[in-house]
């Protein structure tokens, strides 16, 4: 009996549903040759195992870890695997949609943006202000010119109206995740995410990849870093950056890549400044990174990878024209908690560690990502009591550590199945009331232990199939004790209350390829996406919001997404891309603090063992409604655009006043759109326009330990274009190569509207960038 032993060049890093389109096939009789004989040897000993393994989860579904499951099935289907002597190498298989923007490219399942040819109107900080073109994502920033801005804690960037805690942001499939802060998110700080070594970002909308956390409701925003690459030369390539804008604001960055031999490594380096549009807005953020990296044989690698940033911020405060300090040189605001003399801010020190380990084995492709991180936030300002003024400060720290193995196994060109495993976990700290007992500090608060599986099968050439299942295991610790007080806030409660969920949730993702019915529906497809809903009360704000522990009686959300999907070639390149979503989400999680009745406050008497029942609430069903439109291409060979519309909807079937107060504050329409037209061989003009419908937010901030104001914000609807010029002023000269210099200006008309902290958003601003290379 004959078997085969597979050794891949280089993984493909996605399939699309259109494999008939692949640019590298030379190997595709290797390919399916290989494959046929593995099937016919050894189909027998791969039904075993599955049968094996379905056998333990369903009686065991209980107790075994899915870790384990996987690492049996691994075990049971090596020897398919490992016992041939030949080997066959396989050409790199990349398929792609038959039409691919250089930038910016479709599949129904996907959208991929190239971060080195993507064209920004302004100065890039961070793969934040690459993504927020798209229509899926909400920017929610306090200003555009503060990257990450904490003004109120909250996050920057939704998706399809769902913050960082119903969303993922990974990088190479592992996401990033800390416990968050108090009752609002911040759960990833984008500023912390330069585009160094990012190679392209891959957006996932809804819930249908099993390769990534139950809690990717919205999606999954996925950074995909360059693989180490050899060089012909000791000389390393050297990128230089640097731009000015108005209000002193100054992004500057270098970074250097080079190889001797196998070894590798990257360097590089950011500094962004600014004074701000608003009072007391200044911010100073720095970043450093290292990488160092491996190339193994077969093209895969071992790289580990160091980041390094601190961070200033100041909070905007009170610039009120009643007000004896009024500052006139600066925008009104009224909305902020803070006075001048108080000079809050926030300062944030982060460090992360990642190793990443990709290779080709005989049992598939491994990969396998472990990461260390922290973060240590001080927010930093004055108060007063009737003591007179005091240091008001307090620090809170984060730090998460985990990791994520999958093994792809190209069964053939019809059949990939990728199966793996990963661990987070969650650790956090505070000095929030100037005391640091032993316990408090550095405690586990989450834990997540999951396993997956997805298959892909190309059913016939026009039917391809995504199925999946994962499984996760979710732990948290709740915290029980008043530092105030020194009691517990729920009466006959452990200090550490600790709660643990696990669920089974199937994926799938169907793709029907219409081209064969008639000529007009050449290059046109529809897909149907069905998956089951389910995320645990795993981040801050579900369990101990603005400290409390509400925790104790959440229980996970739960329920289905669909997503119907229509893909087209309009003409020549223009694609198209439709998405209508539906989904029904039962035990919505959502703040009641408003209509809380078992808050123990003054006047207010809960029976002890009740405190704090109703702070949050699981809201009986939520119904969310999203439309997307993706359009682009070129309208002549001189002239591209794109265009992204966006509506979202949430509808709160169970009537509960929170879920009517707390929902309805969506915008419900955004438009964005875009064109870049080559003027002349070198020069390139590019025009971005961004609307968004009015709506109602809710900004809630922390102005003294425990002390919170909350404020509804109602926006009425904006437009705002941006514009830019760029000349490539030279490709090489002596030294220097592919030189370009662009001058631009955001909100071309200075139209006033409000952000989400109710503050006035940046005027227009005027700005420059140059770029070259060594």
């Amino acid at each position: 009996m004959a078997f085969f032993l597979f050794k891949f060049r280089k993984p493909a890093r996605e399939v699309s549903s259109q494999d008939k389109e692949s640019r590298h096939c030379q190997s595709a009789t290797a390919l399916k040759s290989a494959c046929r004989n593995i099937f016919i040897f050894k189909q027998k000993q791969l039904m075993v195992a599955g049968e094996i393994i379905m056998k333990l989860i369903w009686e065991k579904r209980k107790k075994i870890k899915v870790f384990m499951v996987i690492l049996l099935y691994l075990v049971l289907t090596a020897g398919a695997w490992a016992e041939e002597k030949k080997a066959h190498t396989l050409d790199e298989v990349v398929v792609t949609n038959k039409i691919k923007d250089k930038q910016i490219s479709y599949t129904p399942e996907k959208t991929f943006i190239d971060v080195e040819t993507y064209q920004s109107v302004g100065n890039v900080q961070n793969i934040g202000d690459i993504i927020k073109d798209q229509p899926i994502i909400d920017f929610r920033g306090a200003s555009d010119l503060v990257p990450g801005d904490l003004v109120n804690g909250d996050d920057t960037l939704w998706m399809r109206g769902f913050g960082s805690n119903r969303f993922s942001t990974a990088i190479d499939g592992s996401d990033l995740r800390k416990s968050g802060g108090r009752n609002t998110l911040h759960i990833v700080d984008y500023s912390l995410l330069p585009t160094f070594l990012i190679e392209k970002i891959e957006i996932l909308p809804g819930p249908h990849s099993a390769l990534f956390p139950a809690k990717s409701i919205g999606g999954v925003v996925n950074l995909i870093t360059k693989s180490p690459e050899r060089h012909d030369t000791l000389k390393p390539d050297l990128t230089i950056s640097t731009g000015y804008k108005s209000y002193n604001t100054q992004n500057h960055s270098i970074d250097v890549q080079g190889s001797a031999s196998a070894f590798t490594y990257d360097l590089g380096s950011q500094k962004y400044s600014t004074d701000g549009y608003l009072r007391n807005a200044a911010a100073d953020i720095n970043t450093v990174f290292g990488r160092i990296g491996y190339i193994l044989p077969s093209d895969g690698h071992i790289a580990l990878t160091v980041f390094h940033t601190e961070a200033n911020r100041e909070i905007p405060v009170k610039n009120d024209p009643g007000l004896a300090d009024f500052d006139s040189s600066r925008p009104v605001v009224e909305a902020s908690s803070y006075m001048e003399w108080q000079n809050p801010e926030w300062d944030e020190t982060a460090t992360s560690f990642r190793l990443n380990f990709n290779q080709a084995t005989p049992i598939g492709l491994l990969d396998l990502n472990a990461y260390y991180s922290e973060e240590k936030w001080k927010k930093l300002y004055l108060s007063k009591n009737s003591s007179g003024i005091y240091d008001a400060s307090w620090e809170t720290k984060w730090h998460q550590q985990g990791a994520k193995l999958q093994d792809t196994i190209r069964f053939s060109d019809n059949h990939v199945t990728t199966i793996g495993t990963d661990l987070t976990q969650c650790f956090d700290g505070s000095d929030i009331f100037q005391v640091s007992p032993a316990s408090f500090k550095d405690e586990k608060r989450i834990e997540i232990i999951s396993g997956f599986a997805q298959h892909r099968w190309q059913i016939v050439p026009v039917l391809t199939l995504t199925a999946g299942m994962r499984y996760e295991d979710v732990s948290i610790k709740v915290d029980n004790y008043c530092v105030g007080t020194g009691n517990m806030f729920i009466t006959g409660k452990p200090r550490w209350i600790e709660r643990n969920w696990n669920q089974w949730l199937p994926k799938s993702f169907l793709t029907y390829e219409l081209d064969n019915i008639a000529p007009g529906l050449r290059d046109t497809s529809v897909s149907l996406g069905v998956s089951k809903i389910w995320k645990a009360p795993d981040w801050h704000g579900d369990y101990n919001p603005r400290g409390m522990p509400a925790g104790a009686w959440m229980e996970p959300e739960h329920g289905m997404g669909y997503d119907l999907v229509l893909s087209r070639r309009v003409v020549n390149d223009i694609q198209m891309k439709v998405n209508y979503a539906y989904y029904e989400i039962n035990d919505y999680i959502a703040w009641n603090w408003d209509y809380a009745k078992y808050t123990p406050v003054s006047g207010n008497l809960v029976s002890p063992g009740m405190e704090y029942k109703d702070y949050l609430i699981n809201l009986d069903k939520v119904i969310h409604h999203c439309v997307e439109l993706q359009l682009s291409g070129h309208l002549m060979e001189d002239l591209s655009f794109y265009l992204g519309y966006a509506y979202q909807s949430f509808d709160n079937k169970g009537g509960e006043p929170a879920g009517e107060t707390g929902l309805d504050n969506q915008a419900k329409h955004r438009v964005n759109a875009g064109l870049r037209y080559d003027l002349f061989k070198n020069t390139l003009l590019l025009l971005d326009y961004k609307y968004q419908d009015k709506q109602i937010a809710q900004k809630a901030e922390e102005i003294e330990p425990g002390e919170w104001v909350f404020t509804k914000i109602p926006m009425e609807a904006y437009h705002v274009f941006d514009f830019a010029v760029q000349q490539t002023f030279f490709q090489n000269w002596g030294m220097f190569k592919n030189g370009t210099i662009k001058l631009y200006i955001n909100n071309l008309f200075d139209a006033d509207y409000e952000n989400l902290s109710g503050y006035p958003a940046t005027d227009r601003t005027y700005g420059i960038a140059l770029n070259f290379d060594l």
